[in-house]
This record gives C-alpha cells, sequence and structure tokens, in this order.
C-alpha cells in the first residue's frame, strides 16, 4: 500500500481549475460560487446518509422525499454545469444508460392491450389472461409488460433516483474531486455503524424507538439497514472507501477519524454475520493492495509516511475485529458458520422463469409476486429477490436489456477509466464497489435504495473527478435574453420531469403487495369477507389482484371466505392458487378439507400427503385431520410422503389424540417412524406412551393377560427409554417413560426417587418435577409430597398465570388426597395471582371441609361481588358458612 503523501506536485488540468476556484468558471475576480452551487455538495450528502438512516429508503413514503431532494440537487448541478460551459453529465455513457434502465422499466408499466402483449410477451398475457377466472369475470382488456405495475413504477423512481445521485456526485467530483463525495459515504456508513451499536447496547427492538421491524432480528441486528447482508454490503464499501482516504494525501478528515471510524465498521460489519460480506472483505483489501502497488511504480511514496498510515491502518481494523470479538454472541457465530445453500435453489429455481420470461422480463419489481410459481424448495417461504444481481435483472428487464446494461456499465467503470488514473482514495473507493457488486452475485443489497444510492454517489465522484479534465464548452457573452434561460429551462424540465413519475409512484405504487396482504388478510381476520360483508371484500380483492395478478396469496383469501360462508365455491380460487404456486401447503391443506367435506376421503388424504410435502409446518394439522378422517391403517398411509416428511407425519400421527380405541393405532405410526429412522426420539416416546396405555388398560391384545405379555411389554418400554437416553440424554421422555412405568407397578418410592436425582439436569425441569409430585402423592407418607410441590411451585411460577395454573393443579392433587388444610394454601395463592370463579369456589370449598370457614365465607363473599351481588344461593351460603364459624364461640 502506498500514499499520497509525496507524489510530484505536476497538477492536471481538472486540478489547476479547481485550484483557480471562481476565476477558472468564469466568475472574475475568483468570486465565490453563488449560494445553489455551495448547496449541492450539502443535499448529495444528506441523500447519501437520509436514505440509509430511513431504513434504507425502502419505504415508499420515504423513497418519495430522497427522490424529490435528488431531482432538486440534480437540476442544480445540471445548471451550473450549463452556466459554467461544462459538458453536462447527463449526456455521459453511464446517465445515458441509467436514464434508458429508467425509461424502459417505465414502459413496462403502461398498459397496452391484450392482444398486444399475447405478442410482445405470451407468459406475461397469459398470468393476465386468467387473473380473474375465481370472479367469474373475463380476463382484463388492458394489461402491462409487468405483472406487478406498481412496484415497477416504484422501480423507476429509483432507477431516476440513482440517475440524479450519479449526476449530482460527478458534479461535484468535477468540481471538488472524488474525495468529496468517497468522504461523504464513508461517512455514512461511520454513521449506520454507530446507530448499529447504539441499537445494541439499548438491546432495542425497534428502530430509533419508531419503526418496529415486521420479522425476527437478532441482537445486534437492529439499526438502519436490518437485513445483515446489505448492512455488510454498505459496510464494505464504506471500510474500502476508508482505506483510500486513510492513506491518500490531504484528505478531508483528520486521519484519526479514519482510523477511529474504521474500526467501529470493520467490527460492526464482522458482527452483521454475513457470509458473503465477510468473504467478500478480505478479497477487496488484496485486490486493493495489488493495483496500489501497480500505482506505486508511478508514484514513489517516502517509506516514512507509508510506514506511519499503514501501522494507523493495521490497528483500525485489528482494533475492529477486537471489537467485534467482544460483542459476538453464540448466535452471531453460529450465523456464521451455517452451511445453508438454499440460496443455489433459488438459482435454479429461476431459470424456468427466465425462460418463460427472457424477452421483456416480468417487470421490475414483480419478483416477489411471480416468484411462487416456479419455486421448488418447501416450505411457507416468500423471496423477495433472485439474491444475484444478474439474475435479478433479467428475470425483470429480460435477458437482453439486462445484458446491454451490465456491458455499458461496465465499459463505462472499468479501472483503467476510472480508478487507476485517480488517487489512493479513488482507488480504494472503487474497488468497494467492485466489492459491493461481488457480494451481490449471492446476497441481496443493490434492490435496497439506500445501498445503491451510495454506489451511484460513490462512482458519480469517480466518474466526475476522472473526467473533470475535459475542455469546458466556450460560453459566448452578450447572448440574446432567451439563450441565458437554456440552463434554466433544462434543470427545470429536468426537476419537474423527476417529480411527476415521484408524484405518479405515491398515486399508483404505494399499495404493494405486502401491504395488499397485510391489509386484505386483517379484514379477513376481523370477520369482513363473511356475510354482507363479501361483496365489499370481493371487490378489494378484485383490485388486489389486478394490482398483483401473479400473487397466489389473494386467490387463497378467497378460498377462505368461501369456506366461511360467503355463498361461492372455494374450489376456483384454491385452484388458481395453486396455478401460481406449485408449492402451497395451506392450499393443498384447505383443498383437502373441502374435499373432506364433500365425502371424496381418498383424494382428501392425497391432499393432504402433498400439504405436507411442500409445507412442513403444517404436518402437525395434516397429521391431526388425517387421525379425525380415518381410524384404518391402510387409509391413514395415503396422507404419509416418503422421505423425512413422512417420518414427521408419522410421529404427529403417533402423538396426536389419547382416546384408548386409538392406541394400537398410534403405536403402529409410532414404530413405522420408528422403522423409517431410529433416530426420531419422539416416535420413541410415542411407541413407549402408547405401550404404558396398554399396560393402563386390562383388556388389551398386546400387554394384557399373562404376565408374559406385560412383562415383553415392560422391557419394550425400557428399550425405548434407553433408545431416547442414547439420542438425548437430557431428554425429559427417558426418565418420564421409566417413572410411569414405575408408577403403574406401585412403586412410587422409586419413581420420586429416580425423578428427584434427574430433574435438574432434564430439559423439561418443570415437568419432571410435576411427576415427582405425582410419585410423592402415591405414597402414604405426605414427607416427600410437600418438598416437592414447593419446588415445582418455584419452577413453573414464570408469570402470574403459569404460577395460579400450577397452584390450582397441586390443590387438586392435594384435595383428592383429603388434604384439605394443605390444598387450602395452594388455592389461595392461586386465586390472589389470577383469580376466577372456578379459583374462587374451589378455595372456598375446600376451606370449608378444612374447617376454615372464615376463610370460606371470605372466598364466597368475593365470589359474590364478582358476580354483582345478584346471586341469593350464593349468599346464603355465605352466611352458612359465618354461622359454622362463629358455632364453637356461641356453644357452653
Amino acid at each position: 500500500m502506498t500514499t499520497d503523501s509525496t507524489r510530484p506536485k505536476l497538477r492536471s488540468p481538472a486540478e489547476l481549475r479547481r485550484s483557480m476556484g471562481g476565476a477558472a468558471r468564469g466568475r472574475p475576480g475568483g468570486a465565490a460560487p453563488p449560494l445553489a452551487e455551495r448547496v449541492i455538495p450539502w443535499l448529495l450528502g444528506a441523500t447519501v446518509a437520509g436514505s440509509v438512516l430511513s431504513i434504507g429508503a425502502v419505504h415508499t413514503p420515504t423513497l418519495a422525499v430522497v427522490s424529490a431532494v435528488v431531482a432538486i440537487a440534480a437540476a442544480l448541478s445540471l445548471r451550473a454545469s450549463a452556466l459554467g460551459g461544462e459538458a453536462s453529465h447527463a449526456k455521459t455513457l453511464p446517465a445515458l444508460t441509467l436514464l434508458g434502465l429508467t425509461a424502459y422499466t417505465l414502459l413496462q408499466a403502461v398498459p397496452m392491450p391484450l392482444a398486444w402483449l399475447e405478442r410482445l410477451s405470451p407468459a406475461s398475457a397469459d398470468i393476465w389472461s386468467r387473473s380473474l377466472m375465481p370472479l367469474g369475470e373475463a380476463a382484463p382488456r388492458y394489461a402491462s409488460v409487468s405483472l406487478d405495475p406498481g412496484a415497477t413504477l416504484v422501480e423507476a423512481v429509483k432507477w431516476l433516483t440513482y440517475t440524479g445521485v450519479f449526476i449530482t456526485a460527478a458534479f461535484v467530483g468535477a468540481r471538488r474531486g472524488a474525495k468529496l463525495g468517497i468522504t461523504l459515504v464513508f461517512g455514512s456508513a461511520f454513521l449506520a455503524a454507530l446507530t448499529t451499536i447504539a441499537h445494541g447496547l439499548l438491546g432495542a427492538t425497534t428502530v430509533f424507538g419508531l419503526y418496529q421491524p415486521r420479522f425476527s432480528v437478532a441482537s445486534w441486528h437492529v439499526g438502519p439497514l436490518l437485513n445483515p447482508n446489505n448492512l455488510a454490503g454498505y459496510l464494505n464499501l464504506g471500510i474500502l472507501s476508508g482505506v483510500g482516504l486513510l492513506l491518500t494525501s490531504r484528505p478531508h478528515l483528520p486521519a484519526w477519524v479514519i482510523g477511529v471510524g474504521l474500526t467501529t465498521i470493520v467490527g460492526v460489519g464482522i458482527i452483521a454475520s454475513s457470509r458473503g460480506g465477510l468473504l467478500a472483505l478480505p478479497l477487496g483489501l488484496a485486490l486493493f493492495a495489488l493495483l496500489s502497488r501497480r500505482r506505486r511504480g508511478r508514484h514513489r511514496a517516502a517509506a516514512r509516511g507509508r510506514g506511519a498510515a499503514a501501522w494507523l491502518l493495521s490497528v483500525a481494523i485489528g482494533g475492529g475485529a477486537l471489537l467485534a470479538a467482544l460483542a459476538a454472541t453464540n448466535r452471531t457465530l453460529s450465523e456464521m458458520a451455517d452451511d445453508n445453500l438454499d440460496k443455489l435453489s433459488l438459482f435454479r429455481s429461476t431459470l424456468p422463469l427466465l425462460a418463460d420470461h427472457w424477452l421483456l422480463g416480468i417487470g421490475r419489481g414483480a419478483f416477489e409476486t411471480v416468484f411462487p410459481a416456479y419455486r421448488q424448495s418447501p416450505g411457507n417461504i416468500v423471496f423477495t429477490h433472485a439474491e444475484n444481481v444478474v439474475i435479478q435483472w433479467a428475470a425483470e428487464w429480460g435477458a437482453p436489456v439486462a445484458a446491454a446494461s451490465l456491458v455499458a456499465l461496465g465499459v463505462a467503470f472499468r479501472p483503467g477509466k476510472i480508478a487507476l488514473r485517480a488517487s489512493t482514495a479513488a482507488l480504494g473507493a472503487w474497488v468497494g464497489c467492485a466489492v459491493l457488486l461481488l457480494q451481490n452475485l449471492f446476497d441481496l443489497g443493490l434492490e435496497v435504495p439506500g445501498v445503491s444510492i451510495a454506489l451511484a454517489a460513490t462512482l458519480g465522484s469517480l466518474w466526475g473527478d476522472a473526467y473533470g479534465e475535459r475542455p469546458r464548452l466556450e460560453a459566448p457573452a452578450g447572448e440574446p435574453g432567451p439563450e441565458r434561460w437554456r440552463p434554466w429551462q433544462a434543470a427545470g424540465c429536468a426537476a419537474v420531469s423527476a417529480l411527476v413519475l415521484v408524484s405518479l409512484m405515491v398515486r399508483f405504487g404505494w399499495r404493494d403487495v405486502d401491504h395488499d396482504r397485510r391489509s386484505l388478510r386483517a379484514q379477513s381476520d376481523a370477520g369482513a369477507a363473511s356475510g354482507a360483508g363479501w361483496p365489499r371484500f370481493r371487490e378489494e380483492l378484485r383490485a388486489a389482484i389486478l394490482r398483483h395478478p401473479a400473487e397466489p396469496y389473494f386467490p387463497l383469501l378467497g378460498a377462505v371466505a368461501a369456506l366461511r360462508g360467503s355463498g361461492e365455491s372455494p374450489i376456483p380460487w384454491l385452484q388458481r392458487t395453486l396455478e401460481r404456486s406449485r408449492r402451497h401447503g395451506r392450499a393443498h391443506l384447505l383443498l383437502a378439507e373441502v374435499l373432506a367435506s364433500r365425502g371424496a376421503k381418498e383424494q382428501a388424504l392425497l391432499s393432504l400427503r402433498l400439504a405436507v410435502e411442500d409445507d412442513p409446518g403444517v404436518t402437525a394439522t395434516a397429521a391431526g385431520l388425517a387421525r379425525q378422517w380415518t381410524q384404518t391403517w391402510e387409509e391413514l398411509l395415503r396422507a404419509v410422503p416418503e422421505g423425512r416428511a413422512g417420518v414427521e407425519v408419522l410421529e404427529r400421527m403417533a402423538t396426536a389424540g389419547d382416546r384408548r380405541d386409538e392406541v394400537d393405532l398410534r403405536l403402529r405410526c409410532a414404530e413405522e417412524a420408528i422403522a423409517r429412522d431410529r433416530a426420531r426420539v419422539g416416535a420413541h416416546w410415542a411407541a413407549g406412551d402408547a405401550l404404558l396405555a396398554m399396560l393402563e388398560a386390562p383388556g388389551s391384545a398386546r400387554c394384557g393377560g399373562d404376565d408374559a405379555r406385560r412383562a415383553a411389554c415392560e422391557r419394550e418400554i425400557e428399550a425405548h427409554a434407553a433408545a431416547v437416553q442414547g439420542l438425548d440424554d437430557r431428554s425429559f421422555f427417558a426418565v418420564q417413560l421409566r417413572a410411569r412405568l414405575l408408577l403403574l407397578g406401585k412403586k412410587g418410592a422409586e419413581a420420586e426417587q429416580l425423578l428427584a436425582g434427574s430433574c435438574e439436569r432434564l430439559d423439561n425441569r418443570a415437568g419432571c418435577l410435576r411427576l415427582r409430585v405425582v410419585a410423592a402423592a402415591q405414597m402414604a407418607s405426605s414427607e416427600r409430597l410437600l418438598p416437592a410441590l414447593r419446588e415445582l411451585l418455584s419452577a413453573s411460577c414464570t408469570s402470574l398465570a403459569a404460577c395460579a395454573a400450577t397452584s390450582t393443579w397441586a390443590g387438586d392433587l392435594l384435595a383428592a388426597r383429603g388434604d384439605y388444610p394443605s390444598a387450602v394454601t395452594y388455592y389461595a395463592r392461586a386465586a390472589q395471582d389470577e383469580p376466577t370463579e372456578e379459583r374462587l369456589l374451589k378455595l372456598a370449598d375446600a376451606a370449608s371441609r378444612a374447617g376454615a370457614h372464615i376463610e370460606a365465607s371470605k372466598a364466597l363473599e368475593r365470589l359474590l361481588q364478582r358476580r354483582g351481588g345478584q346471586d341469593p344461593a350464593l349468599r346464603k351460603r355465605v352466611l352458612e358458612e359465618k354461622a359454622k364459624a362463629l358455632a364453637p364461640s356461641l356453644s357452653p
């Protein structure tokens, strides 16, 4: 690595113009630039920092504000360039490419006759033509290339914003050099890291105390960029920009400030636990070292300056790693070591989508609603993006436009044109951009406006600095009046066009698919989709379908409403859902219920099987329904898929229900699950539990009758307990099976001793302690019972409700033993923690039986007060209890 501290003092024409100030821009006497021009860097800084701090500007209202600020900044930049006689940055290859992508994205959202769309994009036309089939309506007359026009309109605004940021940053880079723009991006990354640390130290669960994330966010991940991959990519750009600034001459910030910033950013970047980010950063540092070595041949640096900067850089990066090590948790380490390769499956699943929409794409922003039809992985998972920038662009823009844009941008920002001609700061920033793009081959990032705005600002600054050496256009003096207004006219047209597009986005794009899902789900849960509310709900469903014609969730809501009594058949709605999401477990589950209600039990069981294969999350529900619909083993197997999913279903079937007449079926399910996978703890427990139930039943064919059968069953139970212990020695299941077997043999003392020595090390301590109480209650003496009860209460009182429930259970146990004085103690605690009529009545009954008539009358008075004093029978009983309390004192 090298610094610029001893570079030769030869200056480029651009540097000479910047050093001459106003005179070089046509202002006599080196006059200061006008206010509008001085505001431009501030607007750029506010855009870069504000876009990332406002949750990445992913929400439409925030994006509208950011885009409006960028429109003003870009218009001022265009005007200042024109007045200064400089070449317009809007006419450069990068800006023209970005503008072209904006225009193409906007065209994707424009409606056209459906017949035209059938010729241009048959796959998109087919989706539009079938979108209203569940409602019994014909296809819409007009449709767009985009399968989510509102989202595409938002994307058009994003790309226009990136264009404006590039133009603004290029102007600032041409006038003041690339270092200023790079410093703004580095400072923004520093702010993002600081706010993430602050949220972690405070244990915050909301961003700035205002925004509640809609998904689970780990500790130390709460901050402006909630996704770890987005945060890591943004911070990597900041790190390499900071490295370049630290090793360059005359940075805009003191070296110690840059060092502190690097330490903070590196630490937070590691804590983010993004595997892609952690792999890309060392590659970026190595590339920076290689390219800076090549520059060293042309610009020799003094060993002293180079050594000091390298020492400070090493301290900064080492300090960041130390900070990360101190803040790391077990979850952080597990996230780094996670070997989940679902993204590879995502890439493969996207290939058929590319084949169907290769020419014009599905429309920018439509990936989330279209992809479910191609998803191959099971589970109720929503993929909002392809997690690969190349695949994302090809899927949404079409292969030709994506390829052309990648080539154009690659040519514009190749190393020979930007980084290798600039300073060390520019080199570091360019490498940071390359690292960010590399990471986006495997991670989401550039789809977040805040990240792409920082990228556009960096590249614009580099472009402006590199191309600032172009000769200025000569501005003739004494132009006629209209000519003097041309800069204003061009800038005004640009600003107005941008603001009009932002207004269209606010009008038509704010109801994104997530908003519509949550809104319609809330209405459905509130009962608005049934009865008299169905017509209105149906209209809102129709509007949502036309906004997002490929989305499978809205037809599913229609099917749910139909099942609740809307008067329509749910079959067309479910058919459309399964067309647009081939692996939709909940739709198959709903279809199974519909088929079962119509007597088609065989088809219903098959649908349950498909539901489990598509979504493991519905396994418990599917197993319960299968057990409910059939009691024969042959029919039950039709709902059981092959592989691991089938084992899960069998295990659930073995634990579902506890009716005595189903014990044989439960045991068979458990044994089949064990035959398929002997390492299933739940299946071994279910088998032992079923055998215990058979031992309790005198007429059991397998375990009843003679002693030999009982002994064989006892050996099987012990074998299952041993298998559970071998698989998980902390599992409560093994001890539970053995203790229950002892209790069946009336060996309460042995069972209590076994449990007393085991509960502290088991994964279900409360359950173990409760069984210990049951064992102690089987003993004649209460010597072991009361200590066991106290320990159970101590372990179970995690909340008032839990404590009250355990106290009530203990009171019931003691009352059944006839120990009413002790039962009163536990009932009283339950009534104090969470009083209910049932608990107050139990307290009164136990107190009356224990002779504590004053306690009984008080409990009854509380119960009478809860009933408003309007219960004559209860009032009479209160008087009776009081009379019994006074009887001893009135006796002679």
